[in-house]
């Protein structure tokens, strides 16, 4: 699971809601074609970090949260890698 260690922030629900927004978000991504696979570690880094921080605001629903990470990397082609905080 990619939100794990982040376990003692947040909820069993709240991960499973994070992770199906992340899954979700990945998904639409991949098959929308829009990267190569060099690219596709950095961007669910990034997706991961956008959908992490949104819920370290309060935001805990599924499509909200796949809908914020998707904007936010849409216009993004310029990815940097970095890790994720906690909240």
């Amino acid at each position: 699971m990619v939100f794990q260690r982040y376990a003692a922030f947040f909820q069993p629900d709240e991960l499973d809601a994070l992770t199906a927004a992340y899954d979700a978000a990945w998904q639409h991504v991949w098959a929308s074609g829009a990267i190569d696979a060099a690219q596709a570690s950095v961007l669910k880094n990034n997706l991961a970090q956008i959908i992490l921080a949104s819920a370290c605001t309060g935001e805990r629903d599924r499509e909200r949260l796949k809908d914020i990470a998707l904007r936010a990397v849409s216009g993004n082609r310029r990815i940097q890698e970095s890790e994720p905080s906690h909240c």
